[in-house]
């Protein structure tokens, strides 16, 4: 929404100027409103994989994968493997091809994989019974990693070339993992890969890391950042722009109050906090989208917001409970949550102004 200061140069500025050079003034960069699709099944919905503007995949709790291929208008749904088992990532190919991660111990923490439309699914992975996997990252290569909680002095990653054959790495990153370093399964957004770059969140540890490979790296290298730390508390997103520079968005699970920085951008080897959102509590997802400027997404129990990073002003998008956000490209952002949330920013292309 426009401040009233912002309004106030807006009215000096047309009281100014002359009638024809008002149809040139921009208007002010908004987000567009929520659409929200009442048409889904009413369970929790964790991971969200838009791959086009038609097709958007969904994972969630009760065993349960869904698909829309007309924009929402009706959902198919699936069940890769038991009913007990808790989806909280799918990294979605096309509208045939998907891989979804499952979370916990005891080996629920698995990866299956659809290569007809979800009709019939295959596991390609199962954690050992001291395994909890976090998120997964894929490349168009089809190349994935899996970020899991550490054991011990191991790291326990997953990683697959082709997304054919899996297997556990225990030695892909250049230092050895803190005491009880791990990530969140709150979004399945903890790793990524984005402009030919891996990185991997960490947080629940003394210091909340950042683990960083370009394409062709061998081994991951360690950034430590400022973003608060211990139990249950760190990274919970992160976003590559490139190598040398990213966003982060996380905080202290346990504490809605905390009122430490929990949104950071890293560049030129130096951590710069944002300014708050305005929503309580650790945030858990993050996505970046350019349309009319550069947007911050995020998101959490007590709803989502958006960041103008052009003149750093905050939009409320919602308070619901909304555990993730991705979008595709820079058409349109997906956002799922508790009680079978769904919505959609339809973000439009500018529309010229029709001169008189």
């Amino acid at each position: 929404m426009t401040s009233k200061l912002q309004q106030q140069a807006i009215n000096v500025l047309k009281l100014a100027l002359p009638f024809s050079a008002l149809l040139s003034i921009p208007a002010v960069a908004q987000p567009p409103e929520i659409e929200i699709f009442d048409n889904v099944r009413q369970q929790h919905w964790v991971g969200v994989s838009p791959v086009s503007r038609n097709t958007i995949w969904l994972s969630g709790e009760k065993g349960t994968v869904a698909r829309t291929t007309d924009s929402g208008k009706s959902w198919q749904y699936f069940q890769p493997g038991p009913e007990d088992l808790d989806f909280r990532d799918i990294e979605a190919i096309d509208d045939r091809r998907a891989y979804a991660l499952s979370v916990g111990n005891g080996g629920q923490s698995r990866i299956y994989y659809t290569e007809n439309g979800g009709n019939s699914w295959r596991l390609r992975y199962r954690g050992e019974s001291d395994s909890f996997f976090n998120c997964m990252a894929l490349s168009p290569s089809g190349e994935a990693w899996v970020h899991g909680d550490s054991v011990g002095d191991e790291w326990r990653m997953v990683r697959s070339a082709d997304g054919r054959n899996w297997m556990q790495v225990r030695s892909a990153v250049s230092e050895p993992p803190q005491s009880n370093e791990g990530g969140f399964a709150s979004s399945g957004s903890c790793a990524r890969f984005n402009n030919d770059n891996w990185m991997i969140a960490t947080g629940n540890a003394d210091k909340a890391r950042v683990l960083i490979k370009g394409s062709f790296g061998i081994r991951f290298r360690v950034v430590e950042t400022p973003m608060q730390a211990g139990p249950m508390a760190g990274i919970t997103s992160v976003w590559p722009v490139n190598e040398k520079t990213f966003y982060i968005a996380g905080g202290d699970l346990n504490d809605a109050s905390s009122n430490e920085d929990r949104l950071w951008h890293y560049q030129n080897e130096e951590f710069i906090a944002l300014s708050e959102p305005p929503i309580n509590g650790a945030l858990y997802s993050l996505s970046l989208i350019d349309h009319n400027g550069s947007w911050l997404l995020t998101s959490n129990p007590q709803g989502a917001a958006a960041l103008n990073l052009d003149n750093n002003e905050w939009f409320k998008l919602s308070d619901s409970n909304i555990w993730n956000i991705q979008c595709h490209d820079d058409i349109s952002c997906w956002l799922v949550g508790k009680d079978g949330y769904v919505g959609r920013l339809q973000w439009q292309a500018p529309q010229e102004r029709t001169k008189l």
